[in-house]
């Protein structure tokens, strides 16, 4: 006996398929927009509000004890952070000027680079242009110094970048506890509050926000000498300019980013005492090498392999012009 078979069954599974897409769509959509609200959320918390609690920060298998200050007050932001172990460090910034008093006791001061943001700089992060090159995701919700929070994962796609993840208070929107992440999701480096006091009660004041922020800034052309040729995929040129080396001598640097990771290309005659090959402090990867007699190095915030492309590509134009 033959089965009858119904001839409405492929279009209705077609039929399926296709709204299971459209549902895996929107779904996507709503968790990037859920998550891009809650990063907004986040950097105007960091800017506007008052805190004082006491860190731990974790990385290379090390644990330090920090005490962090942050006032907000009249559009301007005082931030002080003291190092609980170990030998005194500290670190105060406000307005344009950061003093550090360092384990001797010798203080510097230094101008505040522009667009330089504090502890955490979390300004201009913007998950509907980041999806090429990582995924972004709710990953439900912890407690961190006994307070609720919601976490933010943004997972990198390849290994020539990080992520990060976030655990943002439900209530005042701060980051109680950061990770900054690899491909797989494992923590590189970690920065979390075991105690802190937020100042809820303190009038809401508008927060300015630079508008030459890193991750907002646009797309450049390469002119001039240098040339990047193969550079990791998503990096884009963002700044290029002159700098003065303390030993006198001009310096080139170069910015790229893919919109939450960067890197630092910087160029100069060589003085055959330059970085060689890769290195690295911590999550910091630097690399470097000898072309057409300059030194070429490249550091950032980046996997080893990024940096190291950087430098590789690098190429002295024949003809500037072109």
């Amino acid at each position: 006996m033959k089965r009858a078979v119904n001839p409405c069954f492929p279009a209705r599974l077609g039929l399926f398929l296709v709204l299971s897409l459209l549902a895996q769509a929107s779904l996507a959509d709503e968790v990037t927009q859920r998550a891009s609200d809650l990063l907004q959320r986040m950097s105007e918390a960091l800017r506007s509000l008052s805190y004082e609690g006491t860190l731990v920060y974790s990385h290379d298998n090390r644990l330090e004890a920090l005490h962090l200050v942050h006032r907000y007050e009249q559009g301007q932001v005082q931030e002080r952070l003291l190092s609980l172990s170990g030998p005194v460090k500290a670190v105060t910034r406000e307005r344009d000027r950061v003093m550090c008093v360092l384990p001797d006791g010798h203080p510097i001061s230094v101008k505040r680079p522009s667009g330089a943001g504090g502890l955490l700089n979390t300004d201009g992060i913007a998950p509907e242009l980041l999806g090429d090159h990582y995924r972004i995701e709710m990953q439900g919700v912890a407690r961190v110094a006994g307070r609720d929070t919601e976490v933010v994962g943004i997972i990198p796609r390849d290994d020539l970048r990080y992520g990060y993840r976030f655990y943002l208070d439900q209530e005042t929107f701060l980051p109680l506890k950061s990770d900054l992440i690899d491909s797989n999701g494992s923590s590189l480096e970690q920065l979390m509050f075991t105690a802190i006091t937020i100042d809820t009660d303190a009038p809401a004041v508008p927060a300015r926000v630079d508008p030459a922020g890193l991750r907002s800034a646009p797309a450049t052309r390469e002119e001039g000498r240098w040339r990047f040729d193969e550079r990791p995929p998503g990096f884009q040129l963002v700044s290029h300019g002159v700098m003065d080396h303390p030993s006198g001598a001009a310096v080139e640097h170069f910015l790229f980013t893919d919109r939450l990771s960067a890197y630092s290309v910087y160029i100069e005659d060589d003085t055959r005492d330059g970085l060689s090959g890769p290195a690295h402090i911590g999550a910091v990867h630097a690399a470097g090498r000898q072309v057409d007699g300059y030194q070429i190095t490249a550091v950032g915030e980046v996997p080893s392999a990024t940096v190291e492309a950087a430098v590789l590509g690098a190429r002295h134009a024949e003809n500037p012009s072109k």
